[in-house]
């Protein structure tokens, strides 16, 4: 892989984590729990989870894209790969999804963690304890599940698969669908790793006017169609994600350098900052409610602290322990 290409994913996968945090930081839920928010506000924040919803979707497709890289079948290291991913992803699923346990043992009003040790782990299994972690649990069966579908992409089946993802995104996708096996993950991880045989697809660059073009296009659109039936909601990701991909070529070096440099952390933010972020915003409402500009504001301020925070702490933590760091995050030390 290029050197360019391996920054500009990095670089996208920080950003893709921020718009994670951003969507979660969601406040009228909070200071508005009768549903009484003013109308600007409504539609700034739904139009804001409209438009952030490419995130998930590029974690899925950026996995495709590295994982089909080989053929774990036909080499013989279909085993090794299985207890690689239990050391970098299944580890860290079991670890954060306990801190999530632990959570909801002090909180749980909406009974994620379970009454009995058979709803425990079944709440578990599908995340409930920590609701961010479901990409990473799909992500573990998808490549669990390699012999099922690896021999399309072992015989070249091209247009096969094609059809495949086509006749899925048709018939079968819901976007933000976060069930067990999603439809919206096994899609876009296969779609990655047909680019896997054309790499060249994502290392091309149209003029920066395109790309800004493409930019406004796909925030217009994200805040004038806040619909989340299923076909406007389609339409807005498929926009949406070339609209990402390319739109990064417009950030200034700096701001480009700034984000490389802390791309080390996006797991750690991405593991940790779910109930952070609820308190906060939950004890802003508890003190603030009904605030439609403090409730504006702490929709961007949180995620600034949550992000910047958790940096401190990651290198804090880095420092002091880089064993547990590793195992914690599956062996991503940065």
């Amino acid at each position: 892989m290029k050197r360019e290409l391996s920054e500009k994913i990095r670089v996208a996968s920080f950003v893709a984590t921020v718009l994670v945090v951003l969507r979660h930081s969601y406040t009228i839920s909070a200071f508005y729990p009768a549903g009484n928010e003013p109308y600007w506000l409504n539609r700034f924040e739904w139009g804001t989870l409209f438009w952030t919803d490419v995130a998930v979707p590029f974690f899925f497709f950026v996995s495709g894209y590295f994982f089909m890289r080989r053929d774990y079948v036909a080499d013989g290291t279909y085993f090794a790969m299985l207890r690689k991913k239990a050391s970098t992803l299944l580890v860290p699923f079991v670890i954060w999804n306990v801190v999530g346990g632990l959570v909801l043992f002090f909180y749980d009003s909406e009974g994620n963690l379970g009454a009995s040790a058979t709803e425990c782990l079944r709440n578990f299994v599908l995340s409930r304890w920590y609701g961010p972690l479901w990409y990473v649990r799909d992500l573990m069966l998808f490549m669990l599940a390699f012999p099922l579908y690896g021999w399309l992409y072992r015989r070249r089946l091209w247009p096969m698969l094609l059809l495949l993802i086509i006749y899925m995104m048709w018939n079968k996708w819901w976007p933000a669908d976060v069930s067990l096996l999603s439809w919206e993950g096994i899609i876009f991880f296969l779609l990655g790793g047909l680019f896997q045989r054309r790499p060249s697809l994502l290392d091309r660059r149209p003029s920066a006017i395109i790309a800004l073009l493409m930019l406004v296009v796909w925030v217009a659109y994200s805040f004038t169609f806040t619909s989340w039936e299923r076909w406007p909601h389609r339409i807005g990701l498929l926009v949406g994600l070339p609209a990402f991909w390319l739109s990064l070529d417009l950030l200034p070096r700096r701001v480009w350098h700034f984000c490389r440099r802390l791309s080390g952390y996006s797991f750690l933010i991405y593991v940790t900052h779910f109930y952070a972020v609820k308190v906060l915003k939950v004890g802003l409402a508890y003190f603030m409610a009904d605030s439609a500009s403090v409730a504006f504001a702490a929709f961007f301020v949180i995620p600034v602290v949550i992000v910047a925070v958790t940096v401190v702490v990651g290198r804090w933590w880095r420092r002091l322990s880089s064993k547990t760091y590793s195992v914690c995050m599956g062996g991503r030390l940065f």
